[in-house]
């Protein structure tokens, strides 16, 4: 009972943090920043086709932190074959790497110039 209580609220704490993101709403930078970052092959670990994930916004998020959580257990836990019993944990870690880059993301679309800079130094100048 109590696993299924901090499951829960780790969810939904990491929901509000989703929810509590700053964005970028105009589609047009959405699209700009979408299509800059497939020209150098940007592809973060996460479980959403990248193209999707670079126009994604945070009802999008919602929906797909939604998704890992209706995902059958056979599912999540087939992407951790020596750790059977672990899908909370790794749906968490699935959703956790989901918000992480997409606060990367978000800060690319509001031209964070380090953001940029980063970018360039891992995809272009390597």
């Amino acid at each position: 009972m109590d696993d299924e209580y901090d499951f829960n609220s780790k969810v939904e704490a990491l929901k509000t943090t989703v929810k509590e993101l700053d964005e970028v709403v105009d589609r047009k930078t959405i699209e700009e920043t979408a299509k800059r970052l497939e020209g150098v092959n940007f592809a973060p670990p996460v479980v959403l086709p990248i193209s999707e994930f670079l126009r994604s916004d945070k009802k999008t998020l919602l929906a797909e932190i939604d998704k890992l959580l209706a995902m059958p257990d056979e599912k999540a836990c087939a992407l951790a074959p020596d750790s059977p019993g672990k899908c909370r944990e790794l749906r968490l870690q699935f959703i956790a790497t989901l918000i992480f880059h997409y606060k990367k993301l978000s800060r690319l679309r509001a031209g964070d110039a380090e953001e940029w800079d980063e970018i360039d130094e891992l995809y272009i100048h390597d």
